[in-house]
This record gives C-alpha cells, sequence and structure tokens, in this order.
C-alpha cells in the first residue's frame, strides 16, 4: 500500500511541472515595467537591481507562473502596498484627476494665457515717458531761472 502512495505522490510529484504556465519574457517585463522599485527613485523593477526589487521580480515570476493575468498581479500589490506601487495611476475614480489635470492644462492653459496677456487693452505706463524735445524744454527753462537768479524748481 506504501508504494501505491510513493508510486503516486512520485507521479504527481513529476507532473507539477506540466501544470505550471509557462511565463514568457515579454509578459514578464509588462508586468514588472509597470511596477515601481520602492527602494529607487523613478525607476521601475524591471529597471532597478535593488535587492527589493528582485525579490519582487521573483514574486511576479511566481505569480505569472501559477497563472496570475497581469491585472490579478498588479491588483496584489496595490493591495500589499497601495496604487503607489504602480507607475501609472488607475485611471479611475480619484485618481483620475492624475490624468485630466495635464490634459486640461494642455488644452485650456493657451486659451487662459490668451485671455489673460493678449486680449487685456494696453494700459498707459505709470511713469510718464517724454521725448528729447519735451526734456530739453524743460532743461532750458530750468536753467534760465537759474540765471535770473531764482531756484530751480
Amino acid at each position: 500500500m506504501k508504494k501505491y502512495f510513493l508510486v503516486i505522490f512520485a507521479a504527481l510529484f513529476l507532473t507539477l511541472d506540466l501544470w505550471a504556465v509557462e511565463v514568457t519574457e515579454d509578459d514578464f517585463r509588462d508586468v514588472a515595467g509597470q511596477l515601481r522599485c520602492p527602494t529607487c527613485q523613478g525607476m521601475s523593477v524591471l529597471e532597478s537591481d535593488a535587492a527589493f526589487s528582485n525579490q519582487i521580480k521573483d514574486l511576479v515570476r511566481e505569480k505569472m507562473s501559477q497563472g496570475m493575468s497581469q491585472k490579478e498581479i498588479e491588483a496584489f500589490f496595490v493591495e500589499r502596498y497601495g496604487p503607489w506601487i504602480l507607475r501609472e495611476p488607475p485611471k479611475q475614480g480619484f485618481h483620475l484627476t492624475a490624468w485630466l489635470i495635464p490634459i486640461g492644462l494642455l488644452v485650456l492653459g493657451p486659451i487662459l494665457l490668451w485671455f489673460l496677456m493678449w486680449r487685456r487693452t494696453p494700459v498707459e505706463a505709470a511713469i510718464k515717458l517724454r521725448s528729447d524735445a519735451d526734456i530739453m524744454a524743460e532743461m532750458e527753462k530750468v536753467l534760465r531761472k537759474m540765471k535770473e537768479g531764482g531756484h530751480a524748481v
């Protein structure tokens, strides 16, 4: 009886590799490229060689070999680390504002600048600009008063 259990156990152990899902390098790159490295700034898990990133890469490979999809793996990491772990914020709920604000600025920014700058009517300068002739006339007037004995005003 023990022999039968041993044979069945050995057969199951040998077929475990047959049940594993083959992980392609492209699929792995897609998933690992979407996850942010917790220790490096601005790098994906795929790009980083940090120890923690290597652990995450191993975990991604393990989850993929278990047959989990990219969305399921991302959900797994979001559940553990929050949405910060994703390099792109989710396009739903409050995180949608992270997508809409830059687009809104690109579309509405030039219109706002046009209204603020180019449509504004020119305002006269607070400092009165004078021509050279006006300055010369004023200087001659001051000199004339000085010659007559009065003080310049």
